[in-house]
């Protein structure tokens, strides 16, 4: 893939995934924020933080948690999803650390 295409896939990402937190942080249990392709999502009673951000020399999202560590996800093409090596999808894997962890729960309407 080339970079401009990269950088408009994970960009995209980013803000859905900014956008995803904010818009059903009904207990305003996280401080989200997005700048120049990283997303922080600071948890307000404990001030650990989620670090999600892209890495251009490497065409991959680095996701960093309080809970799990580091890990790294890939653009594969053919499912147009952004995936880990062991196969877990970004978003629903940060949904998961949130929902475990800190009560995080997306309402359906």
């Amino acid at each position: 893939m080339n970079e401009t295409k990269f950088l408009e896939l994970s960009e995209n990402e980013l803000i859905k995934l900014s956008d995803l937190i904010e818009n059903n942080d009904f207990e305003s249990v996280f401080d989200v924020e997005y700048s120049d392709g990283i997303l922080t999502i600071e948890i307000f009673d404990s001030s650990e933080q989620y670090v999600i951000n892209k890495h251009s020399a490497s065409q991959k999202i680095w996701f960093s948690s309080p809970k799990s560590g580091a890990n790294y996800f890939a653009y594969d093409e053919s499912k147009a999803e952004w995936l880990s090596d062991d196969g877990a999808q970004l978003q629903d894997f940060l949904i998961a650390q949130l929902t475990t962890n800190f009560n995080f729960n997306i309402k359906n309407d």
